[in-house]
């Protein structure tokens, strides 16, 4: 057995059983004497490290495929404070992983801004970082200068990021042709959908309804030809597939033909108390049936209320206030004793981005998906007044907080730092946390400095806390180190 294997030996079933062996006698040293059996198991590693790595030799290597020089990159790089603050990021960040990410895209956007780059000796890590943050690899450019690029160009790290936008990032992580048309769709919806309809005969009816589903991103009232084909589709999910994004159309010639079927069910009765009467629809004809609305089973009962669903997710909204004469805030609350209709008519104003109608369902509960209807300005008062109604529990306030854009204004960061300051704001606290440092404002932050100088128990609490202020000091350091 070699020396190497013996002190192997030794470490693996310890120095009572197997001594540490002295050092091959061709090596020309002793080993320490009157030393413990550990320290001296300790000292041969460490020997046994030093001779390994000393007794290596570089392997022969191909000049062909040698690199080609890095040219000379004389873009000024960052030095001093901000060459310490990005230092300090990769190597010991003082935040959690989520808000290290955010202040490493924070200073590469400032050295971009200050027509600065990376210190060279810490590209290697933000290349590796980008590597695996793509949020990261959307920002080197041009922070990265001539040196960060040509070191892209000599491995795979991050190496097709480097285009110097998010869809090309995108692009190299996943170039399969359904994720090519999503990115075509994006940018080109017409020509997107010329590509699935020359291609649409060689697929699957699974795969049919899938392509479909691409064209969720920019619909419009070009896509409705497409989309009525689709409804003769021999395989029902694609017809389903098809309805679903007909639904979003409310000027298409569905659209007005669930329109029909739906106001012959609808009356207004009442003097001093108006209210919906709502019939429910019939068995449909082969017409509606084409349209999505369910037929008769073989057996049983049909389902008389999901037809009802359908016919009203597909309407135009307007047909309702066309027969309240009313606009849509007083229309529903004609509809008070008739939630699952006003279910459907949330559904639809949803799918539609109906920002007048989900003003008016806002009034009755606070929903991200309606949020997202409204202009951003209008976005986070209609979020506040349900804040300071104190009508939201904790898991679906941070749901909506969560998709609330950023950085929140004052009034909204204030209220939400109140709840969190509260008695039973601990649990809000933990469900906020990932995100919190990120979207309260400066000024709102500063409320969290002072809350941690007093007593509190709730340790998830003051790390919360303590996260917001470490986020805010930091990105005010950036400031400063790029004046």
């Amino acid at each position: 057995m070699t020396w190497l294997a013996e002190l192997r030996s030794a470490a693996l079933i310890g120095t009572g059983r197997h001594a540490a062996p002295p050092p091959a006698s061709g090596l020309g040293c002793l080993p320490p004497g009157d030393v413990p059996p550990e320290e001296l198991l300790l000292d041969q590693a460490a020997f046994a490290d030093v001779i390994t790595r000393a007794a290596r030799r570089p392997s022969d290597v191909d000049a062909a495929r040698m690199a080609d020089p890095a040219p000379v990159d004389n873009a000024p790089q960052a030095t001093g404070e901000a060459a310490r603050l990005l230092d300090l990021l990769l190597s010991q960040p003082p935040v959690g992983q989520e808000l290290r990410m955010r202040l490493v895209i924070d200073w590469l956007q400032s050295a971009a801004q200050a027509g600065l780059c990376v210190p060279h000796r810490l590209l290697p890590a933000v290349l590796a970082l980008a590597d695996a943050r793509p949020a990261v690899a959307e920002q080197l450019l041009p922070a990265i200068g001539v040196r960060g690029r040509w070191l892209l160009d000599l491995g795979s790290t991050a190496s097709d990021t480097f285009s110097g936008t998010a869809s090309a990032v995108a692009g190299h992580k996943a170039a399969d042709a359904a994720t090519e048309r999503e990115r075509l769709r994006c940018s080109d919806p017409a020509a997107a959908r010329d590509r699935l309809q020359e291609d649409w005969n060689g697929f699957s009816a699974r795969e049919r309804a899938a392509e479909l589903g691409v064209l969720a991103t920019n619909l419009g009232p070009d896509d409705e030809d497409l989309l009525e084909r689709a409804l003769d589709d021999k395989a029902k999910i694609v017809r389903d597939a098809a309805a679903a994004l007909l639904d979003r159309l409310p000027a298409s010639a569905r659209a007005r033909r669930m329109a029909a079927r739906l106001a012959p069910l609808l009356q207004v009765k009442g003097l001093l108390r108006r209210q919906f009467d709502i019939d429910l629809p019939m068995d449909p004809d082969p017409a509606a049936v084409r349209d999505g609305i369910a037929p008769s089973p073989r057996t049983g009962e049909p389902d008389r209320l999901g037809r009802l669903d359908t016919i009203i997710r597909g309407a135009p909204l307007d047909v309702w206030t066309a027969v309240t004469g009313r606009n849509p805030a007083a229309t529903l609350a004609m509809l008070e004793r008739e939630p699952r209709v006003v279910e459907a008519i949330f559904t639809a104003a949803a799918h539609r981005s109906d920002a007048e109608w989900a003003r008016a369902l806002l009034d009755l509960r606070a929903d991200a998906r309606l949020l997202a209807c409204l202009p951003a300005a209008e976005q986070e008062p209609a979020l506040l007044r349900h804040v300071n109604g104190g009508t939201l529990q904790p898991v679906a306030l941070a749901g909506l907080l969560r998709d609330m854009p950023r950085p929140w204004g004052l009034p909204l960061g204030t209220a939400v730092v109140g709840l969190l300051a509260a008695k039973d704001g601990g649990y809000l606290a933990e469900l906020v946390a990932p995100f919190l440092p990120l979207a309260l404002p400066p000024d709102a932050a500063e409320q969290c400095h002072r809350l941690l100088q007093r007593s509190d128990d709730d340790a998830v609490r003051r790390r919360v806390f303590r996260d917001v202020v470490q986020y805010q000091s930091f990105r005010q350091s950036l400031t400063e180190a790029f004046r």
